[in-house]
């Protein structure tokens, strides 16, 4: 599964992932309730997690829900956003190298 059009930050949280995980059922013509009994589990279920509000979901169940729609994990490397220090910081050294009038 990749995040092309989706900033990784969207998919380092449980409802960030529901959200992307509806999208590509959507994609795949499949209904909630085909691919929840395909996995076994309940379709409620299935619309808690697509809708963020799954709490208690486990990889083995995130990997079968995977299967059914035929897609895989790939890791990529996170991309971590700068802090109020990093900005600062960056500031200042651009400030005491910038030649002085």
């Amino acid at each position: 599964m990749t995040t092309n059009a989706y900033s990784s930050s969207a998919l380092r949280t449980l409802p960030g992932l529901g959200r992307r995980f509806q999208e590509l059922r959507k994609r795949s013509g499949k209904t909630q309730t085909e691919v929840a009994v395909a996995v076994g589990m309940r379709q409620e279920a299935l619309s808690r997690f697509e809708s963020g509000r799954g709490t208690d979901f486990s990889l083995g169940k995130l990997l079968r829900l995977l299967d059914v729609l035929e897609l895989e994990v790939e890791f990529t490397p996170a991309t971590r956003r700068p802090t109020l220090n990093d900005l600062l910081d960056e500031r200042r050294r651009s400030a005491s190298s910038e030649p002085q009038p």
